[in-house]
């Protein structure tokens, strides 16, 4: 009886957690993905390579885009043109001069469209031209789904990503430590020129969801409701982005969800244990007989502990080495694999010149051979 008892109460734990696991998974939102900060691993795809309107996540670039340039504390002329273009705005004014940092913390708290112009203008100098370095920098980033026609988000046909697209772009923006604190701010007050506004911050996770650092909402009619979202526990930091939800609701607990069933699932992992190489190839008639390569690395990855279990290590290196060989040849490649993922890959190149012994060099080294085996009798 009490056996029975113990394997139906097992059984329920595995229905649960199963459910619970589901749960996680079967989001409302259209297109969703979460990824390492560290990495950019996918650890959760929904429809994550779906090109869609994104909104004002769009600012994240625009952020990327002033920082590269400009210093915080750099003055900029606000242009008549950057203010009342509609949407959310922070209320900036023309002829008004604002610092970077300040047009920055306008742009990502309170979501201000105007901020977003008034920084493409100065950079710019046309919005055209703002939208050539925010496509420039996407491709840099090796992201060929997404396109920008504005630096605010706007509905356009011809501006749209997708969610691990926007993934990686915060990963990049959140190595500025300025647009980290920015994302991070739940509310302050700033200096726009002619006025001091306090500023509040869009991100409801930042007082909900204890794990949250920061993040950026998003909506237009095109777009639907939109979130970044970064959030770390323990030593594990990981970005969701959530496009095209229904309802304000649906963004902000969908993306908590998709977190939670990461942070549950995933740890971050110490790889240096299978970086240690060890590489001894026989060269065939070289002026060197072996070819000896040593080499460490580290390493950290977020893996389940079934992933962690299934690596295995791949090399691609010659058995024998025919010269001549030249410095910055291609040599091999060694690789971490989980199934068919690859996970960690180095590629190796020549560090010098191998040369083929020509007859003389050839006959010179037997008898060197042959003497260094007498010396050993």
């Amino acid at each position: 009886m009490i056996k029975r008892l113990v394997t139906t109460i097992l059984f329920l734990e595995i229905v649960l957690n199963f459910y619970k696991i589901s749960f996680a998974l079967e989001i409302a939102s259209p297109s969703a993905v979460v990824i390492s900060s560290l990495t950019g691993r996918i650890l959760y795809n929904h429809n994550a390579f779906e090109q869609r309107k994104m909104a004002s996540l769009t600012k994240m670039m625009t952020a990327i885009i002033l920082c590269e340039t400009c210093d915080m504390n750099e003055p900029i002329q606000i242009n008549k043109d950057a203010c009342y273009i509609g949407g959310s705005e922070a209320g900036i004014v023309p002829n008004t001069t604002v610092t970077a940092k300040n047009l920055l913390y306008g742009m990502l708290l309170p979501s201000g469209n105007d901020c977003a112009l008034a920084i493409g203008y100065h950079i710019g100098g046309t919005i055209e031209n703002f939208a050539s370095l925010m496509n420039k920098k996407a491709i840099q980033l090796g992201l060929n789904d997404t396109h920008f026609d504005n630096p605010h988000g706007l509905d356009s046909d011809t501006h749209y990503s997708s969610a691990y697209s926007m993934a990686i772009i915060t990963k990049h923006a959140i190595s500025f430590p300025q647009i980290r604190e920015a994302i991070s701010t739940p509310t302050t007050v700033v200096d726009f020129g002619s006025f001091t506004k306090q500023l509040n911050n869009t991100n409801r996770l930042l007082k909900t969801y204890p794990k949250t650092i920061g993040g950026k909402t998003g909506y237009t009619d095109g777009a639907n409701r939109c979130l970044i979202n970064v959030a770390k526990d323990n030593d594990l930091e990981l970005i969701s982005v959530v496009l095209g939800s229904e309802n304000t609701d649906m963004r902000f607990n969908d993306s908590k969800d998709i977190l939670e069933y990461c942070f549950e699932n995933y740890k971050l992992r110490d790889l240096s244990n299978f970086l240690n190489i060890y590489i001894n190839i026989p060269v065939n008639k070289g002026n060197i007989d072996n070819l000896l390569l040593s080499y460490k690395d580290e390493k950290k990855e977020a893996l389940t502990d079934n992933e962690y279990d299934q690596i295995y290590v791949k090399t691609d290196f010659p058995q024998e080495i025919n010269p001549p060989k030249a410095k910055g040849d291609y040599l091999g490649k060694y690789s971490l694999l989980i199934g068919n993922e690859e996970i960690y890959s180095k590629t190796f190149f020549y560090e010098e010149d191998i040369q083929k012994l020509n007859m003389i060099d050839y006959f010179t080294k037997i008898i060197k051979d042959m003497f260094k085996e007498t010396q050993k009798i």
